[in-house]
């Protein structure tokens, strides 16, 4: 993790450096050159393609270590600097600590410009890569799974042998063991398609390749299949590879491409012959997909009924399976999380052990253990994708496993965990934009898997298979990253010391409320205070300067939030904010200065949840600043009357109103309103009947839910007639509002809709 701590180094040492109110003393002349030189070692780092991290593991260790020591000593100045101990003193001490780590930086300095110096970073340790630079050829051996759907494989043939005659590229993605290759062997085999091409070929394509070895694979492999040619000939000669299959019909598998640039320089291996010829790629990276065709394949994680089918044939191919053990089977299989490599795994060991309750049920409780202790070859293949991340990828991919087992993680909570880290590197777009492209580029790379989607198509839960979870636990702690325990019995403090960070995954589900230290209003870098029940804390008695906290972004969940003008004063670019208030702990709500919420500038997402009793007149005089684009209330009995000040909202795309909200029998819209809604939510209300006159009351609505509207009579037909509207949800709901539902599908069949009992 040298890149990781590096950039956190980085953002520190620039901070000590750039002179404002609150800046941390010390020797000026030797944190400049420690930033220097931090500086060089991530443009070094940077500059080093995934395929040659190998060649300098020992230097990233190094550099990784001395990392790590030298944020131990700027944390612990930083930290003394705060408590007001030793004053000019400390500043000795800081510059004493940093000699020692001066001079390791100096030797690592040396190391990377001597591999610098050949012009060609990592090229002068080549010979240590032969490893990664083989070229292997078409798979061998027995297919056991044949991990296709019958309707699924006649899609693909019906794509491979079309009579369209351009040259078609058709790519399969997927995550490292899903049966990309699998699925693109099987059609290769094909007696369908053998018949149809008059060439067939397969390279698998590695990391770190050459393109000459790629074309003589493929070459050697053209000869073993081809029966319709004589090519023996030309093998040796000068003929290429693009002169052999000109003018004849081809089908050539490229297994396992990594980048776009290997696209780019093999598809001009390939003539256009315009006879219907076909190359398929398989990839675990959907960025190469959309590079190399318009569509692609996406292999989805297998169902639990389709995991025992498949472990069931691989076990029993001439006999059923005895009646003792299905039930235990079928836990193993949905134990497998539904990866095709773990199921081949299990299958195989399973068939070279006597076919034992007592042997399965072992097999199930320890599924893991099994699967990783029994072959290597899985955990290469997952590792292969975590290898081959770049150094910007890697901690924010090994940081999923805080999160407990079988959880769905939220995404705009990574996204905040990420950057409170310190381990993403600032650019010309905020921090956020950075941590969301990380996000996005770790998904299409199918190391995290999106669980759930937002109405706008960006993530909003995802998660990771659990032997990739365990091969990341397991480099976390190589790399003295992070530890993570299961629960208090085994952790184990010797192999934790030295690592970094601590995690541990168990689900607290007891709301406590939890006193924020008054220090938070001295943390000018502070972006997200992101605690359930938390209180704020009063103001520092006697601080001459307030602290103005321009890069708090989040304010989340804060329970009996005080909008008193000291309070927003201090958080100017506050943008979201999640409140809640506990109606039985307030006597004076005037305290709670709550008309003030409209004064909050900037703000773009609020939460405001009630409970118990509050005074109407309290929330009738609610007001919302111009600048929300969601706005998220419950518990708040507001009139439908009052919908007015929300609908005048002119930025507003979301409004989600849960249970109470809002209260009375009628809701009637009128124009002008919810210009920029796209998606409204309505759970647990007594509304009656929603009037709703005209489309053009909603122009921009995409996504309707509505959920536990017993009372509600049914959804106005109007609203079907929403020129934008593409889902409507219905759950609980009254048989008047399923009805209705239905007759708006009827009317408009592109609408999507799902209606749940």
């Amino acid at each position: 993790m040298a890149y990781a701590v590096l950039v956190s180094l980085f953002t520190t040492t620039d901070q000590m450096l750039n002179p404002n109110p609150y800046s941390i003393p010390c020797n000026r002349e030797t944190i400049e050159s420690l930033h220097k030189n931090i500086a060089t070692l991530l443009s070094f780092l940077e500059d080093i393609p995934p395929h040659r991290y190998q060649i300098i593991k020992s230097l990233e260790a190094k550099i990784r270590d001395v990392g790590y020591e030298t944020e131990d000593i700027l944390e612990s100045h930083i930290a003394k600097h705060f408590r007001s101990i030793s004053g000019s003193e400390n500043v000795d001490m800081l510059t004493q600590a940093l000699e020692k780590v001066m001079k390791e930086f100096e030797s690592l300095m040396k190391d990377v410009k001597e591999i610098q110096s050949t012009g060609d970073i990592g090229g002068l340790l080549e010979q240590q890569m032969t490893s990664l630079s083989v070229v292997s050829s078409r798979p061998t051996g027995k297919n056991k799974f044949v991990l296709l759907d019958e309707n699924f494989m006649n899609q693909m043939k019906e794509q491979l042998v079309t009579e369209d005659s351009r040259l078609k590229v058709l790519p399969i993605v997927g995550m490292g063991g899903i049966g990309k290759t699998t699925l693109a062997k099987a059609l290769l085999a094909d007696p369908f398609v053998v018949g149809r091409f008059d060439i067939r070929g397969w390279v698998t394509i590695s990391q770190k390749y050459c393109i000459q070895d790629v074309v003589q694979n493929l070459l050697d492999d053209i000869k073993v299949r081809s029966t319709k040619i004589d090519i023996g000939v030309d093998l040796d000669g000068n003929v290429g590879l693009h002169k052999i299959l000109f003018k004849r019909r081809y089908i050539i598998v490229l297994d396992d491409v990594w980048e776009t640039k290997t696209w780019d320089e093999l598809q001009k291996l390939f003539p256009h012959n315009d006879d219907g010829s076909r190359i398929m790629v398989t990839t675990r990276q959907s960025e190469v997909a959309t590079y190399a065709a318009k569509s692609y394949h996406e292999m989805k994680l297998l169902t639990d009924d389709v995991s025992w089918d498949l472990l069931r044939q691989e076990l029993f191919t001439q006999e059923n399976c005895p009646s003792d053990l299905v039930e235990i089977g079928k836990e193993i299989a949905k134990k497998c999380h539904g990866l095709p490599l773990a199921i081949s795994v299990i299958g195989g060991l399973l068939s070279k052990e006597k076919m034992t309750l007592e042997y399965w049920e072992h097999v199930a409780a320890n599924i893991k253990a099994v699967l990783t202790d029994n072959d290597d070859q899985c955990l290469e293949i997952l590792s292969l994708s975590y290898n081959y991340l770049p150094h910007h990828l890697k901690p924010c991919f090994l940081y999923l496993v805080v999160f407990p087992e079988d959880i769905k993680i939220i995404a705009s909570k990574i996204l905040m965990l990420w950057v409170a880290e310190g381990f993403l590197k600032p650019s010309s777009t905020n921090v956020k934009k950075v941590a969301e492209d990380n996000l996005k580029e770790l998904i299409e790379r199918n190391l995290i898997l999106v669980d759930k989607y937002k109405f706008n198509g960006k993530p909003e839960a995802c998660k990771i298979h659990d032997l990739v979870r365990d091969l990341c636990i397991k480099e976390a702690r190589k790399e003295k990253f992070l530890y993570v325990f299961d629960n208090y019995i085994d952790f184990n403090p010797e192999e934790a010391k030295f690592l970094r960070r601590l995690g541990l995954s168990t689900r607290f589900k007891e709301d406590v409320d939890i006193q924020l230290m008054p220090d938070i209003w001295n943390m000018p870098q502070l972006r997200y205070i992101n605690v359930d029940h938390a209180i704020l804390p009063p103001f520092p008695i006697g601080t001459e300067m307030p602290c103005i906290l321009k890069n708090l972004d989040t304010l989340s969940v804060i329970k009996n939030f005080r909008c008193e003008d000291e309070v927003l004063v201090r958080i100017p670019n506050l943008r979201k904010l999640k409140i809640t208030y506990d109606a039985k702990d307030i006597t004076d709500w005037s305290y709670y200065r709550l008309q003030n919420l409209v004064n909050i500038s900037k703000l773009e997402n609020l939460s405001c949840y009630f409970t118990d009793i509050c005074p109407k007149t309290l929330v009738a005089n609610l007001g919302f600043p111009v600048s929300l684009k969601k706005l998220t209330l419950g518990g708040c009995k507001i009139s439908w009357k009052h919908m007015k000040i929300i609908g005048d909202l002119p930025n507003l795309e979301i409004l989600n109103l849960l249970w109470e909200a809002l209260e009375g029998p009628t809701w009637e819209t009128v124009e002008d309103n919810f210009k920029k809604l796209e998606c409204l939510r309505i759970w647990e209300h007594d509304l009656k009947e929603w009037r709703v006159d005209d489309a053009n009351h909603f122009p921009s609505l995409r996504f309707l839910d509505l959920g536990n509207c017993k009372n509600l009579e049914e959804i106005p037909s109007s609203v079907g007639e929403i020129p934008t509207l593409e889902t409507i949800n219905v759950k609980y709901c009254s048989d008047g509002v399923m009805s209705s539902a239905e007759n708006i599908l009827d009317c408009n069949p592109d609408i999507n809709v799902f209606i749940e009992l």
